[in-house]
């Protein structure tokens, strides 16, 4: 099982796996898996039927309720095809939620911290690669999302990045658990780190999402309601000077993609009005979804004309209320699942969650299989670490 475990880290972890493997080996391999512990783990067997049926369901809508291009219309098979890419997606989106669950309660203390460890050198050593990578080609992950350029670090994917703000909410929280200056420091270091990464891989929502995610981790670790007022008043005064901020550091910077992006976020939180950016066209796809939505609520639309480009929006536009109602469920269920084994520090996961929540709201989350495993796995191993317990 441990075997099989690490496999699920290193497909979830490692973008040179996943970008080379045919999707249906790991859905096969964890439905196999769930059959197994159906069969063996008789208390298990109502929360597997109820994540089976729902992420089933889901798929089913897909093919049932629109003509998505999910794959290419002239593909064989047409029908099963989406019905299989659909279960994929969203079964690799919560399937790290029973993962954590079957580490932390069968997994003895010596496994726990070697697997801990392993899911941590795997995403250390991505981010490290990558970031080498954007050093000489600040094109590096978006040359990898149209797989043109030729490098030899070329991962083949980048949507790993998502994960990098639900990583930063969690290492915040050992700010508030690790003792020692020097353990501190390192946390610090860590999470310049990560924003610069995200600086250099352009991910504008990303890096709004880390800023975000630290303040809820601050947030749920001070308990004095007047230091919490006085966060939150810091936030709202960097908010209302970041425009300021952001021209100052977009004139500042040598690399022109890196300038725009900058530029981009500052025309954003000055005016709400980025046109001729990015953003503003993200923007202007939320809002249609939205519509899409009210248009048609109950059975969603059967083609929308444009990707949503955010899951949680384009779910209920795509297949309407119920499927909504599915994907909320699966969220709020793993959540709950994880927080019964968290303790004391389910305060420090939520903010985690809000993360993948906002996520959600703004990219196509069900894709990005990194940042689920983050959000329900490596996460929680993290904000672990503070745990005496876990080591």
């Amino acid at each position: 099982e441990i075997i099989l475990v690490l496999f699920f880290f290193a497909y979830s972890l490692l973008p040179v796996m996943s970008s080379i493997m045919n999707f249906m080996l790991p859905l096969f391999v964890g439905i196999g898996y769930l059959a197994i512990l159906f069969v063996l783990e008789p208390k298990w067997r109502q929360q597997i039927l109820v994540f089976i049926a729902a992420v089933g369901i889901i798929a089913v809508m897909y093919y049932v309720l629109t003509d998505s291009v999910i794959v290419s219309s002239t593909a064989s098979n047409y029908g099963v095809k989406v019905i299989m890419t659909t279960l994929n997606q969203y079964f690799m989106t919560f399937f790290p939620a029973l993962l954590f669950v079957r580490i932390y309660t069968k997994a003895s203390y010596t496994q726990r911290r070697f697997l801990y460890l392993v899911a941590l050198v795997m995403f250390a050593l991505v981010m490290v690669n990558t970031f080498t990578e954007l050093l000489t080609n600040e094109r590096a992950t978006k040359d990898w999302s149209e797989f043109s350029t030729q490098s030899e670090n070329n991962v083949g994917t980048y949507s790993f990045v998502y994960a990098v703000p639900m990583v930063v909410t969690a290492v915040t929280s050992l700010l508030f658990t690790l003792k020692g200056i020097g353990k501190k420091i390192i946390i610090v270091g860590i999470i310049v780190f990560l924003f610069v990464f995200l600086l250099a891989a352009q991910y504008t929502l990303a890096l709004l999402i880390s800023i975000i995610g630290i303040a809820l981790q601050l947030s749920a670790n001070i308990k004095s309601a007047t230091y919490k007022l006085l966060l939150w008043l810091a936030f709202a005064s960097v908010l209302f000077f970041m425009p300021t901020i952001l021209e100052f550091m977009s004139e500042s910077v040598e690399s022109g993609q890196i300038s725009t992006r900058l530029k981009e976020l500052a025309a954003f939180f000055g005016s709400g009005d980025a046109s001729g950016y990015n953003l503003n066209g993200r923007m202007e796809l939320y809002w249609k979804s939205i519509v899409a939505f009210f248009k048609s609520p109950i059975i969603g639309n059967r083609r929308l004309g444009f990707n949503p480009h955010a899951t949680i929006l384009g779910v209920p536009a795509d297949i309407g209320v119920f499927g909504l109602y599915l994907l909320v469920m699966l969220i709020v269920k793993s959540k709950k699942y994880i927080s019964q084994l968290m303790g004391e520090r389910t305060k420090q996961f939520t903010p985690v969650v809000w993360c993948v929540i906002f996520m959600g709201l703004t990219n196509p989350i069900h894709s990005a299989f990194t940042a689920l495993f983050a959000t329900w796995l490596l996460a929680p191993m993290i904000i672990k670490i503070g745990d005496k317990n876990n080591g």
